[in-house]
């Protein structure tokens, strides 16, 4: 029986359920919470349907992400079977809505990026990624910050799962640069597999249109990112973090001018399509009287509207149209002009038809269409005041629109544009839609004002933790391995050097080997026979097995140097399982390699849970399962293994035939720390 979740069911005996909010996550029900005990709200995701249990795992991978520009996850369990993932509020505004009314500033959609760029490129250095970015994953906050929502969880809810490093580091950016383009042109490029509500960009011949091409005053650096990133080859930033340099620097994120541009930018959008709604009803109720010329010059004649900058003016000669240049649909909406291609001989004023013989000119309003196409006429009555044209002139030529022409033209109209064809002094009431957006920019591309700080600076800003520099083990191996070199050479020499024993005494070499051996602690291993030192077991790497055909060598990759870093906070964890013993494969394993050969008595494995089994082999990664088991035992907290004699080895395999369990029951492996000795 289906357990009912609604408003004021109280989850995990912690989380009250206030109201359902929208969400566009397949099987999934959101609601605002209160957590109950800590007395703060929160955001309540109930797992419906899809792929419950890796959203889960999703959800607990991106917990471990710290970095205030994400939004973190505070709980995920499940209350009476229901599955269920507990996060911060969701505050601020989306994407989606600070550009319903258009673009918004090149400089602010710059800094909105660089910074969730930032946010996933601390995930990605913990091996978690977003793969499900869209408009109303970003928001951007009252106090100037950008949030990210649904790190990892989104992805799996989205039924894009987890592919190997490269592909989903490339699909975040790729993620990233498509918000850009949104950023800057208003409209949402659609990546394949993510899909949104907004108005999306039309393709010409298969291919998206670079950002200048939908809207103007578009910065080249960013046109240029966009296009490249967005086109058909595989070019462009393939990580969020080349990506932040490919963006840097920026300025300050200004809340207040974003907000305050969007919103005007909504309320000129929404009255722009009121009145051109209204103008359209009242063309097609009542259409403004049109002046005829003779049959043989008019050549109706279809075009893409493009903003050529031409004054549309009525002849104030038709006899249609009053000495005050007044009609009587000018009472009910503005008159509808029709762009001037030629002008014709002056003479052919006095051959003009009829009106009640002049042709129909419908005129149809649209709807968003992705073109808008009307009738030009060429005809006198809408010469402008100035010398007549002779007889035989070519017509005047007609000014180049604010980019270069294209055949594609024909595929970027809007219903902006049909609406200021209509109504031509709507545009001009509200200003002009891109003034003073483009920030001064420098040879470069860079914001002159902003400080330049380089990405390490950037995470610094997130996490003390990133911004260490990872140690670098080769000078300490280069010297311990000269050490022992030295200290070998030496003890060789003194042996070599040292006087002959008495003859018939009883220590010789042999009986000297012989006493040591048995004057020897018990657990501690002899010194080698020939007098030289053992060389301490150093490592140098780590790799992650999950040999074919049960495996598919995706155990976490990316995860593997956590294992051997020095820093037990990291671990290496491979994929969670429904039985501790797999059922599809006998195993899988972790193998450590050693700077040089060296000889190893023990092996100290630290590891986030309890129970399973691992095995200790001295052989090689490709054969993981051969040689023989110097040492076995379940795994704790802290697993020391010894191994039954003294190996030197180049490297050691754990080969772990059965999974412990985690604090939250889980059956996977979380290997925190391996040493040697």
């Amino acid at each position: 029986m289906d357990v009912v979740v609604g408003r004021g069911t109280l989850l995990a005996g912690r989380y009250r359920l206030d109201e359902p909010t929208t969400t566009d996550l397949p099987g999934v029900a959101s609601w605002d919470a209160r957590d109950q005990i800590l007395d703060r709200p929160v955001r309540a995701l109930v797992l419906r349907d899809g792929r419950i249990r890796q959203a889960q795992d999703a959800a607990r991978r991106a917990a471990l992400v710290s970095d205030p520009r994400l939004l973190r996850v505070l709980d995920v369990g499940d209350h009476d079977g229901v599955p269920y993932v507990v996060t911060e509020r969701v505050v601020g505004r989306d994407l989606a809505s600070l550009t319903a009314g258009g673009p918004m500033p090149a400089d602010q959609a710059r800094a909105i990026i660089g910074e969730a760029a930032v946010a996933l490129e601390v995930a990605r250095r913990r091996g978690v990624h977003h793969l499900a970015l869209r408009p109303c994953a970003v928001h951007v906050t009252a106090e100037g910050a950008v949030l990210v929502s649904g790190l990892a969880l989104d992805g799996e809810l989205a039924g894009h799962g987890l592919g190997d490093a490269r592909s989903t580091t490339r699909a975040d950016t790729v993620g990233l640069v498509a918000l850009l383009y949104l950023l800057l042109t208003g409209r949402w490029p659609a990546p394949a597999g993510v899909t949104t509500t907004g108005t999306t960009v039309p393709l010409v011949t298969g291919d998206l249109l670079a950002p200048a091409e939908v809207a103007p005053r578009v910065p080249n650096d960013l046109d240029t990112l966009c296009a490249v990133t967005l086109g058909p080859h595989d070019d462009g930033p393939h990580s969020p973090a080349e990506l932040v340099r490919e963006l840097e620097p920026w300025g300050a994120l200004a809340a207040a001018e974003v907000f305050a541009g969007a919103d005007a930018r909504s309320e000129a959008a929404s009255a722009a399509a009121m009145v051109a709604a209204a103008a359209a009803k009242a063309v097609v109720a009542a259409p403004a009287p049109v002046a005829a010329v003779p049959a043989s010059v008019v050549e109706p004649v279809v075009e893409p509207v493009v903003d050529d900058g031409v004054d549309l003016v009525e002849d104030p000669a038709s006899p249609d149209v009053p000495a005050d240049g007044t009609t009587d649909a000018d009472a009910q909406t503005t008159a509808v002009d029709l762009p001037v291609e030629a002008v014709l001989d002056d003479a052919t004023d006095d051959a003009a038809t009829p009106p009640d013989e002049a042709p129909a000119l419908p005129i149809a309003p649209e709807d968003d269409a992705p073109s808008v196409q009307r009738t030009s006429v060429r005809s006198s009555m809408a010469q402008t005041p100035g010398p007549a044209a002779r007889p035989g002139t070519p017509p005047p030529a007609i000014p180049p629109a604010n980019r270069r022409p294209d055949p594609r033209d024909a595929a970027v109209g809007t219903a902006a544009v049909g609406a200021a064809a209509v109504v031509p002094t709507a545009q001009a009431s509200a200003g002009p839609p891109h003034a003073g957006l483009t920030p001064a920019r420098h040879p470069h591309g860079g914001h002159p004002e902003a400080d330049h700080r380089d990405f390490d600076t950037l995470i610094g800003r997130s996490t003390d933790a990133l911004t260490r520099r990872r140690f670098d083990p080769t000078p300490v191996v280069l010297g311990l391995v000269v050490i022992a070199v030295v200290v070998g050479l030496v003890l060789a020499w003194q042996a070599l050097t040292a006087p002959a024993p008495p003859i018939g005494g009883n220590d010789g070499f042999g009986d000297v080997s012989d006493a040591a051996s048995a004057s020897a602690e018990p657990g501690v291993p002899a010194a080698p026979a020939d007098g030289a030192a053992a060389v301490a077991p150093v490592i140098a790497g780590a790799l992650m097995i999950d040999p074919p055909p049960g495996g598919d060598n995706n155990e976490h990759p990316e995860a593997v140097p956590a294992g051997v870093d020095g820093d037990p906070a990291t671990f290496w964890f491979s994929r969670t399982y429904a039985s501790p013993t797999y059922g599809m494969k006998p195993g899988i394993g972790y193998a450590v390699t050693l700077a040089a050969p060296a000889t190893v008595t023990t092996v100290t494995l630290l590891v986030n849970g309890t129970g399973g089994m691992v095995e200790v082999r001295a052989t090689d990664p490709a054969t993981p399962t051969e040689g023989e088991v110097l040492a076995s035992g379940p795994l704790t907290a802290e697993t020391v293994l010894t191994l039954s004699a003294p190996t030197t080895a180049t490297s050691i395999v754990l080969w772990f035939t059965a999974l412990p369990q985690t604090a939250d029951g889980a059956n996977r492996v979380e290997l925190a720390e391996v040493r040697l000795s």
